[in-house]
């Protein structure tokens, strides 16, 4: 069963967002105008149905919409030359930071539901021209404006595929001045020729890397869904370094699981690695290599090799910080869990060495990805 409406009647949908809590999407256009409709089930005879509701209208902004985000009970709309904020239960609406723009710019919502920030309102992301991208609170305050242009100097990362040889240049490039038109939750964006990725946390560039032909990307976990202007649908991957390299051994791919260690030898050294790639593993890999035609790679693998930290290298030197009146186990994570014993002060060792171990993860800026095609139509 459908529902006709005449809502958006001589105009564009120009974005789609799910409320997925009360079965709710809510349309944007061209106009500028805003609505919802809501998705329900309904008994007929036998069975039931799924049936459409009629289209309630939220607003209509300055201009055409650009996208549409929904978290927690406020919807977020980026026009052509401001951010509006709607808490949809109160219809109380106001603008997010006060100075326009003009042209094709995203936002998000950013949930902190990690570690120690589950709990905490989500913070809204909103691009900005040159590269630029707001931060603002859940109520709409900008807190500070996060400046990518010359960060996005460094050279991207190459695709991991089994159709080419990676090629990395580690050349840096010129800064990069964009307008980012879609931001994801997980403050990835694209143009129709990059992917990129950022950690608003330290304000860095997590990864850029060039696909051709970009028309639209949808991201589930670490999942990147890619639909490109001729039609085609690719799938990447998002891992790191020692995780593809794992992936690449189990499925043979001995030259290519060689050529990635050495590219990426900075994290495939360190002993974190060792849980994916032990040494016995490399070992076996450079087994696998032709003398003949893989000479120059395996002397790169052997000095990569040579360079291996054991598995417990760091362990070691974070066991002796910690004081004899505390015990401790170690989480799946690699984050020391310390138990404090009566009258220690052991608290702020606790928040410190957990610390340390969030900005290990945020300095692994180097990620690598697989690419595999999908089948036109086909859906996962």
């Amino acid at each position: 069963m459908y529902h006709l409406s005449w809502e958006h009647r001589g105009h564009n949908i120009t974005s789609l967002c799910w409320d997925t809590g009360a079965l709710r999407v809510f349309v944007g256009d061209s106009a500028g105008k805003v609505s919802y409709l809501r998705a329900g089930s309904s008994k007929l005879g036998k069975g039931s149905a799924f049936v459409m509701f009629p289209i309630q209208t939220v607003t209509t902004v300055d201009s055409r919409v650009v996208q549409l985000g929904y978290q927690d009970g406020r919807l977020l709309v980026s026009s052509l030359s401001r951010c509006y904020l709607c808490d949809t239960e109160k219809e109380k609406f106001w603008r997010v930071g006060n100075k326009e723009r003009d042209g094709e710019y995203g936002a998000c919502f950013f949930p902190q539901n990690r570690g120690l920030l589950v709990g905490q309102p989500p913070l809204l992301y909103c691009a900005r021209p040159g590269s630029r991208i707001w931060e603002a609170s859940f109520n709409g305050e900008v807190l500070s404006t996060h400046q990518f242009k010359q960060l996005l100097a460094c050279p991207p990362l190459p695709l991991i595929t089994f159709r080419n040889e990676p090629n990395y240049n580690p050349a840096q490039r010129s800064p990069q001045s964009l307008a980012f038109s879609k931001l994801d939750q997980n403050l990835l964006t694209w143009t129709d020729s990059a992917i990129y990725i950022f950690t608003p946390q330290n304000g860095q560039v997590l990864l850029w890397t060039e696909v051709k032909d970009l028309a639209n990307v949808a991201v589930y976990r670490g999942e990147l869904f890619c639909l490109h202007g001729s039609g085609r649908l690719s799938h990447l991957s998002l891992l790191s370094a020692e995780r593809c390299v794992e992936r690449l051994l189990r499925r043979e791919s001995w030259t290519l699981a060689a050529a990635v260690c050495c590219m990426f030898q900075h994290a495939v050294t360190t002993s974190r690695a060792r849980k994916s790639i032990p040494i016995d593993r490399l070992e076996h890999l450079k087994s696998q290599l032709s003398s003949s035609t893989n000479s120059e790679l395996i002397n790169q693998l052997e000095e990569v090799i040579a360079k291996l930290e054991p598995l417990d290298s760091a362990s070691s030197s974070r066991r002796s910080s910690i004081s004899s009146h505390e015990s401790f186990n170690v989480l799946d994570c690699g984050i020391y869990r310390v138990i404090s014993r009566r009258g220690s002060q052991s608290d702020e060792e606790t928040n410190s060495l957990i610390n340390q171990s969030t900005s290990e993860e945020e300095r692994l800026k180097e990620f690598v990805q697989e690419e595999d095609q999908v089948d036109h139509g086909e859906t996962h």
